[in-house]
């Protein structure tokens, strides 16, 4: 794999969707003190133990789909280029959506949070 694949993908991996996750899981347990935090906050800890399971379940799937759609946006879109080091990531896969999943995948490989194996 290339190096500028493999630096955009840390990259992407660790300040889009951990940090992503890490928000909404401090928003979820009460640790951000903004006022639409607070409210969440609120939903959230009036409901089931099963709903609060299943919500902090959603969140990476939710947080992955569009990290997909923000990928596939650069496939299908010539005129809008990833460029790392000189080089057109989307020349140098078969697909930057993919590039997301398996066990050699971006998640896997740079995420540290929970993801679906």
């Amino acid at each position: 794999m290339s190096n500028s694949l493999d630096k955009f993908g840390r990259v992407f991996i660790e300040e889009t969707r951990d940090r992503s996750i890490r928000l909404f899981d401090k928003r979820i347990h009460g640790l951000m003190k903004d006022e639409e935090s607070k409210k969440l906050f609120g939903k959230v800890n009036s409901l089931s133990d099963d709903a609060q399971d299943a919500i902090k379940e959603i969140i990476p799937d939710v947080v992955d789909l569009c990290l997909h759609n923000m990928l596939n946006l650069f496939e299908e879109n010539e005129d809008l280029q990833i460029i790392v080091d000189g080089e057109n990531l989307n020349d140098m896969s078969d697909g930057l959506a993919g590039e997301l999943y398996t066990s050699d995948g971006w998640i896997h490989r740079f995420s540290n949070e929970r993801h679906r194996e």
